[in-house]
C-alpha cells in the first residue's frame, strides 16, 4: 500500500515571473489548501469511511 508520509513534502509548481503577483499569490493559497485537504482526507480513511461493498471486495484481496 502506497504511504503518505511524504505527501507534506510535495513542491509547488514553479509559477513564470510574468504572473501577476496577487494571482500567483492565490494559487499558491488554493494549492496550500488543496495539499491540507488531500493529506487530511487520506490520513483519515479507515474501513469505517468504506462502503460495505468496498470493505467486503478488499477483504477478498489476497
Amino acid at each position: 500500500m502506497a504511504s503518505i508520509t511524504g505527501l507534506g513534502k510535495i513542491g509547488l509548481p514553479r509559477l513564470s515571473e510574468n504572473m501577476d503577483p496577487d494571482d500567483a499569490r492565490a494559487l499558491r493559497n488554493y494549492l496550500y489548501q488543496m495539499q491540507e485537504q488531500l493529506q487530511y482526507v487520506l490520513s483519515n480513511l479507515d474501513t469505517e469511511n468504506l462502503s460495505e461493498e468496498l470493505r467486503t471486495r478488499l477483504q477478498k484481496l489476497p
